[in-house]
């Protein structure tokens, strides 16, 4: 179960890395920022992404293997599981698109790197196609996650290529120009497709309502996959915040104050660590059995450990939490609201993006905190 945690995380990296650097290839080069990314390195994310996305077949083998033999769980799980066909057809997209780099330069082929971007989001259809979310509602689950897919791709894609990646800042300050709201509608396209697919993920089967997602959201912190989404959600403040700085507080003097850019892109590798983690949490919550019915999971015994070390009742069948602003509760809120502001003074005054990333995971337990000490 961890490797396959693990090789999703990776994968998320991959697609980041490809939906980046095809989005910067099929630009003009004065908009899009200095990258160079060696092509021997994108090849080996696109291979990766292949091997990668087989990782949760092979423990679907694996567990079937067990009782039925290998092989015919292998060609079972390949040919007759949704899972397994959506792979089939990433590894044809795979094999299409490490070949179209291998044998090109896209980087300067504005037509071939087009076809590469078309390529790459054939992959993430294909991933979709094999989600969660398209198992229990083939038309919307699908629909939602791809999209979700697609705006976290290309806008974290275009942050870590250019934070990482860029050799100059010379045309930092044009692209920047278009990334801004660019970025802003991807960040608007995550969370409503996020919220759609949470709305499938979580809700009780048959019952999507936003009052059942709300109930199973709160019943859901009981199970580990429940702690994930509530830790994940939690990272997007100050993910958004160091956005922000980066999206208009940064253009803002680059443009007016003549400001060296080099000072800028530090905050945008601050910005891609938070993201690092929200991988780690969607990664694990992939991996995780989903909310549906809390009461039969609590009898299965499979109550997060995390929840049972912090909640202060007894955890039963019937148990129904609730919140409640306690005195605890808020001190630990404002804790957060101060590591927040922290952050945010820290960023502006451009000190040490160290301490920016401590006040952010700081926040985050402290947050963490004040909801789990509400609880009851």
């Amino acid at each position: 179960m961890i490797y396959v945690t693990v090789t999703e995380v990776l994968l998320y990296f991959c697609f980041a890395l490809l939906g980046g650097t095809l989005t910067f290839y099929s630009l003009d080069e004065e908009k899009r920022p200095d990258v160079r990314m060696k092509k021997q390195w994108l090849l080996y994310a696109t291979l990766a992404a292949g091997v990668l996305s087989f990782a949760p077949i092979l423990y679907t083998i694996i567990l079937l293997g067990q009782d039925t033999g290998y092989w015919q769980a292998l060609t079972g799980v390949l040919f007759t599981f949704q899972i397994g066909k959506a792979w089939m057809v990433t590894l044809v997209l795979v094999i299409l698109l490490a070949g179209l780099i291998y044998f090109n330069d896209l980087e300067r082929d504005h037509i071939l790197s087009k076809l590469g971007l078309i390529l790459f989001i054939g992959i993430l259809v294909t991933y979709a196609k094999a989600g969660h979310a398209a198992s229990l509602s083939p038309t919307w689950g699908f629909t939602a996650h791809f999209f979700h897919l697609l705006a976290v791709s290309l806008w974290t894609g275009g942050l870590i290529t250019a934070a990482w990646f860029s050799q100059s800042t010379e045309r930092w300050p044009n692209f920047l120009r278009w990334f801004t709201p660019f970025s802003i509608v991807c960040i608007l396209a995550a969370l409503a497709s996020g919220f759609g697919t949470m709305m499938i993920d979580i809700a009780k089967p048959l019952d999507h309502s936003l009052s059942a997602t709300a109930y199973q959201y709160k019943q859901g912190l009981i199970m580990n996959y429940g702690e994930a989404l509530i830790i994940k959600h939690l990272l997007l403040i100050p993910l958004i915040l160091c956005a922000a700085f980066n999206g208009f507080y940064a253009k803002h003097r680059l443009r007016f104050a003549k400001r060296s850019p080099y000072a800028f892109i530090k905050w945008a590798r601050v910005e891609s660590i938070i993201l690092f983690f929200i991988f780690a949490a969607t990664a694990f919550m992939g991996q995780q059995k989903p909310p549906h019915d809390v009461a039969q999971s609590i009898l299965s015994g499979e109550t997060s450990p995390l929840f049972a070390a912090l909640y202060s009742g007894t955890v039963k069948s019937d148990t129904v939490l609730h919140f409640s602003m306690t005195y605890m509760t808020a001190i630990f809120f404002l804790i957060a609201v101060l590591f927040l502001v922290m952050t945010a003074i820290v960023i502006m005054k451009k000190r040490s993006a160290f301490i920016a990333v401590v006040c952010s995971v700081g926040y985050l337990i402290s947050s963490y905190l004040g909801v789990m000490s509400g609880l009851h």
